[in-house]
């Protein structure tokens, strides 16, 4: 079995009660690097598709980034961004522990900026963060 075999190319699973249990707990993982490319194009129209009922399909690929192991986010196809180095070594020393993906979630926020005349303006940011179960420690 590959590293992290279990979560690269699945599909995500319908949300799973955890607590009742106590078997496994969900940890929640910023998405690093969404201001990137066309990435925030990407999650507002995740963010819409979500809205309306649409599936959003996750999928978590390691790759190599400048000599160092590296997990991007795939979401219903798109390059949305990677987890930070941190979190990549704790789900690297944890995969036997990953049971899924619980949920993938799209936030956003409003950044004010004066443009050259002095008038203020304010651009949708967008945010992701990507829900992991795993099991608990025997």
């Amino acid at each position: 079995m590959g590293l992290l075999s279990k979560l690269f190319g699945k599909k995500q699973e319908p949300s799973k009660s955890t607590s009742e249990t106590g078997k496994s707990h969900i940890k929640v993982f910023k998405v690093a690097g969404v201001t990137f490319d066309n990435r925030q194009k990407y999650l507002k129209k995740l963010k819409a598709d979500k809205k309306s009922g649409k599936a959003i399909n996750v999928k978590m690929e390691e790759y190599d980034f400048k000599g160092e192991p590296a997990i991007r986010i795939i979401a219903n196809g798109y390059d949305v961004g990677n987890l930070h180095r941190e979190d990549v070594a704790f789900v690297k020393s944890n995969q036997e522990r990953i049971l899924g993906i619980n949920d993938f979630t799209i936030g956003e926020h409003y950044d004010e900026h004066e443009n050259k005349d002095c008038d203020t303006t304010y651009t949708t940011q967008y945010n992701a963060k990507v829900k992991l179960i795993i099991a608990n420690k025997n």
